[in-house]
């Protein structure tokens, strides 16, 4: 029921590339399910968490998400007005529209170096130098506070992989194996 004044809303409806976007995630999912078994689910010498634990988790929950996301698109569709689909930027000028493609590419393109740079600086000390480069350069945040965010993440990565869950993350040119002698 709509009150006077309000204008009608669209009705909702499957969208192609809203599917795509499920059917994507879930493929991810599945890859890293199925890539998670050739790694151990524990470890054979402690019986501790082994290195397919995470991912196989990881995986099988973000493939069960996209497929409900699918199935949830399928059945329900979705709403086009007001739903914060890219492509409706009427409010935006080019300017405004220039700059956030300008802001995906550079985090895509820091996603990828930090890809590259985990065999180098190890996977915790290459998530904290991305993150400072995303707060304070991307998100412009001030250097104190870029700074601040970035150690809290290493800090929290490490408590929860290291600590926590025990999860054999690579540590680089820091491997303490690489530098003890023989």
């Amino acid at each position: 029921m709509s009150g006077a004044g309000s204008a009608p809303v669209a009705p909702a409806r499957a969208r192609r590339p809203v599917l795509a976007a499920h059917c994507v995630l879930a493929a991810f999912g599945g890859l890293f399910f199925a890539g998670s078994f050739a790694y151990p689910w524990t470890n054979p010498e402690d019986g501790t968490i082994g290195a397919g634990a995470l991912p196989r988790v990881a995986g099988l929950l973000l493939l069960l998400i996209g497929l409900g996301l699918v199935w949830q698109e399928l059945r329900a569709g979705s709403v086009l007005e007001g739903d914060g689909h890219v492509e409706e930027s009427v409010g935006q000028s080019d300017g405004e529209r220039r700059a956030t493609r300008r802001k995906l590419v550079v985090v895509t393109a820091a996603m990828v170096v930090t890809a590259l740079l985990i065999p180098v600086l190890g996977m915790l000390p290459a998530l904290a130098v991305m993150t400072l480069f995303l707060t304070a350069v991307v998100e412009r945040m001030r250097w104190p506070a870029a700074l601040a965010t970035s150690v809290g993440v290493l800090v929290v990565s490490y408590l929860l992989f290291i600590v926590v869950l025990r999860v054999p993350l690579p540590f680089g040119l820091l491997d303490p194996a690489l530098w003890s002698s023989p």
